[in-house]
């Protein structure tokens, strides 16, 4: 998928301006205000209610810009931030997943360390860049088989130097962590306890110049002139498949390994979409669903989301999942919510095939006719447990 970005001509570069009047802050609330154009220029919009999550999904933006960019851009004093979870929603975070992220530089020696947890899977990448400027934002390096000791505890180097252990290379001058963990069973698996330090870093840091805020003032209007561009291109990707149906693409600042199922899904209240698919062979997979601005649903609150721990395969060896507005009674439920429309995502990882599911749309009052006749029933009771436990498991795995 192309990341190709248009950027706008009239936005100023804050280097060499000063504090001795407003400019800079004239810039940034320029750079907040021209985010309008992510609601009111897109087409695809039609109705108020998506409008208006397009005003939340807005607040949701600069509620992550901002610690990435203006309160936690040190590489010399990193600290590891959870940059999506419940409450900020962009780039459609996968609901298994806790993500975090850290400034690092290539000038300096890190070290990671603490107890491992025992999430499904655990990877640490390095990205070229600052998240900043996504679409130049690069895959330098990353891990996933790391040497763990008897206690479970990790130590992981990033550096430029090779280093004996687990370590992760870096590249010359600014880049990223990405730190992902995600969670088959979320009602079991233990999050990670990790640190990072940078060597030779001296306490307390140096006090803040005007320099450094004017730096840190820029990547802010950057992000909010970049990533969100950026992500209304991907969103824009699912509509090129046909309507209740799925392609499958890649994502360039997207999970390498990831194979990404993208489309559309458009179900009124009295009716039901079917999905089924004969599995990959995949160490993980997840269905989920998304608002038009490439959001994750509630899924804390609402069961928008299955990965392959949760799901119910039927004895032939098929996902059935049911999309609807109200509760089926089946294990395999996709709360739509009251959305009439909105996105549908696959992730495959690993995998070495790559099967499409069909999706066929029928009456709610048909859906029996359409499932094995050995389909389990869920009761209000078994659903309303379920659903609490998925809400307080967003406590134990730390992504509220």
């Amino acid at each position: 998928m192309s990341t190709s970005i248009t950027i706008d001509p009239s936005v100023i570069s804050l280097s060499g301006l000063g504090f001795g009047n407003s400019q800079i802050w004239r810039e940034m609330t320029r750079a907040i205000g021209a985010l309008e154009r992510v609601v009111w220029d897109d087409p695809l919009i039609q109705d108020d209610l998506t409008r208006a999550e397009g005003v939340r999904y807005l607040t949701r933006l600069l509620a992550g810009a901002m610690p990435m960019t203006l309160d936690m851009a040190s590489p010399q004093h990193p600290k590891f931030f959870h940059f999506l979870s419940t409450r900020i929603h962009w780039g459609l975070p996968a609901t298994d997943c806790n993500y975090q992220w850290a400034a690092v530089h290539g000038d300096h020696v890190y070290r990671i360390t603490g107890d491992k947890g025992s999430a499904h899977i655990f990877d640490i990448e390095v990205r070229r860049g600052r998240i900043a400027r996504l679409a130049q934002w690069e895959l330098f390096d990353r891990r996933w088989d790391f040497e763990v000791n008897a206690n479970n505890q990790i130590e992981i180097v990033l550096s430029r130097e090779e280093q004996p252990g687990n370590w992760i290379r870096l590249p010359e001058g600014p880049a990223d962590i990405v730190f992902r963990q995600y969670y088959y069973d979320w009602n079991t698996e233990e999050s990670a306890r990790l640190k990072i330090r940078c060597e030779g870093a001296h306490y307390p840091p140096p006090h803040l110049t005007t320099a450094e805020i004017a730096e840190r003032s820029q990547l802010f209007v950057d992000w909010l002139r970049y990533v969100p561009d950026l992500c209304a291109q991907v969103a824009r990707s699912y509509h090129q498949a046909t309507e209740n149906a799925l392609v499958f693409d890649s994502i360039a600042f997207g999970w390498k390994d990831l194979k990404y199922g993208k489309g559309t899904y458009r179900c009124a209240p009295d009716e039901a979409l079917v999905l089924e698919v004969k599995l990959p062979e995949a160490p993980y997979w997840s269905i989920q669903l998304s608002s038009h601005f490439w959001e994750a649903r509630d899924w804390h609150l609402r069961q928008t989301s299955l990965n392959g721990h949760q799901a119910h395969i039927d004895n032939d060896g098929v996902f059935r999942a049911v999309l609807s507005h109200q509760d089926p009674g089946v294990p395999n439920w996709l709360d739509a919510g009251g959305h009439e429309r909105g996105l549908i995502a696959i992730r495959y990882f690993r995998a070495p095939t790559t099967p499409i599911p069909a999706i066929k749309r029928i009456k709610v009052s048909e859906l029996r006719q359409h499932l094995p006749a050995s389909t389990p029933t869920v009761s209000a009771e078994q659903r309303q447990a379920a659903l609490r436990a998925r809400a307080d498991s967003v406590t134990r795995r730390g992504i509220e």
